[in-house]
């Protein structure tokens, strides 16, 4: 890499790191956000006593209502000043600002001993797609759409189960007409990152944000000067310094369920979005009618 192209890399990661200094602690992006997926954004940002407050707090929504900072912290076995210094991290003015908003969430259980698995597991959907939702800015859904329509070539990375999520979104461009790969394999994603053009882009997946493989394609990337698009749970994690686009979506465990195990829905979830946005270019539906009507 030329050395231009090396300080146009290292600015535009410093960039990155400096936005995310100046993200933490406003509370506007956040005003909206039920309390989970306030603490998605930000649990990266929390000490092992702010987390464990945090869960406790999830854990026990409908009785908030009920306590004050002295209850919490006594339940928790931590201090006044930690659970303050949580509910700042989490974007709430002040205690009572963040008792009001949680007691106005919705937090009523639909399930109950007559429920059937059916209902059990439409709920867990419902929870699901609200919090996705919620996350989720069309501003950046457009972006990533664009950045994919303008490709000499769309790569889509992913691990596990985020693997399969990544062959099914391969599918979907590849009958629209787009060139599309995925990949799921950590030495296979290195190689054919290296080998990518400038007008090719990149597509990420980690619900952790933390995945070596992952980390280490997508900075390769970035070092490139290849657009990164990622799709994630969490903020301020390593893999955010190296995307030009995340994507944020909610994660399973805002289910208090084991048995509940399907970790992508919420990511299948926008995937569906950016097809229908992409599908709505006559020139990819067309494409995509064409190579389904072959199957027939």
């Amino acid at each position: 890499m030329n050395i231009k192209l090396r300080k146009m890399t290292e600015e535009k990661r410093e960039y990155k790191r400096f936005t995310l200094t100046l993200n933490y602690g406003r509370r506007d992006e956040m005003n909206d956000f039920v309390f989970v997926n306030r603490l998605m954004q930000s649990e990266e940002l929390l000490s092992t006593t702010e987390k464990k407050i945090a869960d406790f707090i999830k854990n026990h929504k409908t009785d908030i209502d009920k306590m004050g900072i002295s209850d919490i912290s006594e339940k928790t076995e931590s201090s006044n000043a930690s659970v303050s210094r949580l509910i700042n991290k989490l974007g709430y003015s002040s205690f009572g600002e963040f008792k009001a908003m949680i007691s106005r969430e919705d937090i009523t259980d639909t399930i109950n001993n007559e429920s059937t698995v059916t209902d059990i597991i439409a709920n867990y959907y419902s929870q699901l797609t609200k919090s996705a939702s919620e996350l989720l800015d069309l501003k950046d859904v457009s972006a990533v759409v664009k950045g994919i329509k303008k490709a000499r070539q769309v790569l889509i990375c992913g691990i596990g189960n985020s693997g399969l999520t990544a062959l099914e979104f391969k599918y979907r461009l590849t009958r629209m007409g787009i060139t599309a790969d995925a990949l799921t394999d950590p030495h296979m994603m290195l190689m054919r990152t290296s080998l990518l053009h400038e007008d090719d882009v990149l597509i990420v997946l980690s619900n952790s944000g933390k995945t070596p493989a992952i980390l280490k394609t997508s900075e390769l990337a970035n070092s490139l000067n290849i657009s990164v698009y990622a799709i994630t749970n969490h903020n301020y994690t390593p893999l955010i310094q190296y995307a030009d686009v995340v994507l944020f979506t909610s994660q399973k465990s805002i289910i208090q369920n084991e048995k509940f195990v399907n970790s992508q829905f919420a990511t299948h979830f926008i995937m569906d979005i950016m097809t229908y946005v992409l599908l709505n270019d006559a020139e990819y539906l067309e494409k995509r009618i064409k190579t389904l009507r072959l199957l027939d």
